[in-house]
């Protein structure tokens, strides 16, 4: 009878083990899927951060280099009006040179 209460005790301390071996082995498998959860979460959110960021700066730039089709064209202008000045100042010295 006592090899039997043994048997018995030892049955269930190794069903017991068993239990609380899986139930461990599920909670740490469910921690770990919430922990790579929240790391993917904090990556993405830093990647949209920085993409963001990469965004704003072309944005910047697109309007940067608008300014400054801005400014040659406005150069240009002052250019074409320069030469045409400087054509006009020929002429008149030319024009000067022939009555002298």
């Amino acid at each position: 009878m006592t090899v039997e209460i043994s048997l018995l005790l030892s049955g269930i301390s190794v069903a017991f083990a068993i239990f609380f071996g899986i139930s461990s082995k599920s909670r740490n498998e469910r921690k770990d899927a919430e922990q790579e959860t929240e790391d993917r979460a904090a990556t993405h959110t830093l990647l949209m951060t920085k993409l963001e960021n990469i965004a704003e700066d072309v944005k910047e730039i697109k309007r940067d280099n608008r300014e400054m089709r801005s400014e040659v064209q406005n150069l240009r202008d002052r250019v074409v009006a320069v030469e045409q000045s400087l054509k006009s100042y020929h002429k008149r010295l030319d024009g000067q040179k022939t009555d002298q």
